[in-house]
């Protein structure tokens, strides 16, 4: 089935947790129910007003949902741009303000188009060895060689070396030991119900490999609306 032919119902979002309960991906409510009906998950928190209804089967709308036989995590990830975004906190190198992911772009600090130009000494801090890109063909494309920017500055910056317009970076880019594979706001994971699943008793991420909320409240707001 089609997904723009799904009810709306089916479209929202499910957390979903390892079998030692620790949050690992977020999936639509359909993705979740065809865990639970293949017995690969179980139901940990749904919505009985708004049950899933069969010729023989009924189920709550799954909020959260437990995979039965994976003990795992996220593992390292590969480079991307979105991940990159991530990994700068949504926040611009160039000018420190911090943006919706809409708004962010991922620059490259030395131009795509002009990394064979740019000096072999001046290159070298955005270089990596062949072996750790994705693509040889595409040496720019590293963790090291790229940050978040804002529009304005990205547009600012254009093809141009920084140093060529006194751009300094706020921070060096570096390859991070994980990028979250769960993102979501604060107050998103409370109307959804998932802060017990996603934040201790001090308010901090339950599993900080996994999990990412942005814009997390003090801790004694967080403690307070839990």
């Amino acid at each position: 089935m089609q997904t723009q032919m799904m009810p709306p119902v089916l479209l929202q979002p499910a957390l979903v947790l390892n079998s030692a309960y620790l949050p690992v991906s977020i999936v639509k409510a359909f993705e979740a129910l065809c865990l639970v009906v293949t017995q690969k998950a179980d139901i940990i928190s749904g919505e009985e007003n708004e049950p899933i209804r069969s010729q023989f089967l009924r189920f709550p709308l799954p909020r959260v949902i437990r995979l039965v036989g994976f003990s795992g995590m996220p593992s390292n990830p590969a480079w991307s741009r979105l991940k990159v975004l991530y990994r700068d906190d949504q926040t611009c190198a160039w000018c420190g303000t911090r943006r919706r992911i809409d708004d962010l772009d991922c620059d490259h600090i030395v131009p795509r188009s002009r990394w064979y130009e740019c000096p072999r000494d001046l290159r070298r801090p955005y270089e990596v060895p062949a072996s750790r890109l994705q693509n040889v063909y595409a040496p720019w494309n590293s963790w090291q060689n790229t940050v978040a920017s804002c529009r304005p500055c990205n547009a600012k910056k254009g093809n141009r070396f920084h140093w060529e317009l006194g751009l300094k970076l706020l921070w060096e880019p570096y390859e991070p030991e994980y990028v979250p594979s769960v993102v979501v706001s604060f107050d998103r994971a409370r109307q959804l119900g998932w802060l017990d699943y996603l934040l201790n008793s001090r308010g901090k991420p339950i599993s900080p490999s996994a999990v990412k909320v942005v814009a997390l409240p003090p801790i004694s707001r967080a403690l307070k609306q839990q």
